[in-house]
């Protein structure tokens, strides 16, 4: 029974990523994960439960696995950000970001998903926090407000992931980033 759920949270997060929340129907999820009706209902009570469970679960573990990796390193921390942040060989710049594509559909509709979202969003930025904090620690940064620093590097990355998807251009994505990367730099104590 928990493969069957997992199947359907794993179908439903790719649906949401790629046509929307509100575009894709409850019959669109259920063809993808070739599953009746019954099977989604015994699982969750609608849709919003299904939604609300794949923020909660897939888009929170998304960024967990993501950038908690960050927390592992004791040195060249700053270096490792920049590394991972600029990674995005695999990123659909068509599509877009898959937590900043909800937050921008749902946010505003319903105070359930916001609250979801933000949780997420809350998470991301203190994994940020955490690693930018390590950095001064270690004399690799200076900054006196890691918390604002946190949300800068975080709105910076989404920013910049947005930008790009407009104009469907990595290119675009690459060169946003790189100033964010000037600006680490630039926190960095001189030698």
């Amino acid at each position: 029974m928990g493969s069957s759920r997992e199947k359907l949270l794993d179908v439903a997060f790719d649906e949401f990523y790629y046509n929307g929340y509100y575009s894709t129907s409850i019959d669109k999820i259920l063809k993808q994960a070739n599953m009746n009706k019954g099977s989604i209902y015994h699982f969750f009570k609608s849709k919003k439960e299904l939604g609300l469970a794949v923020i909660k679960e897939r888009v929170h573990d998304y960024i967990e696995n993501k950038y908690s990796v960050l927390l592992q390193y004791d040195t060249n921390i700053i270096e490792e950000l920049l590394k991972l942040i600029k990674d995005r060989k695999n990123f659909d710049f068509v599509s877009g970001c898959k937590v900043n594509n909800l937050v921008q559909e749902l946010s505003s509709k319903d105070k359930e998903f916001k609250s979801a979202l933000e949780t997420v969003y809350f998470r991301f930025e203190k994994i940020i926090e955490d690693v930018l904090s390590k950095a001064i620690q270690n004399k690799e940064i200076q900054h006196n407000n890691v918390k604002s620093l946190a949300i800068f590097v975080v709105a910076s990355i989404e920013g910049c992931l947005i930008t790009a998807k407009k104009s469907h251009d990595a290119g675009i994505f690459n060169n946003c980033i790189s100033q964010l990367e000037l600006f680490l730099n630039s926190l960095k104590f001189k030698k």
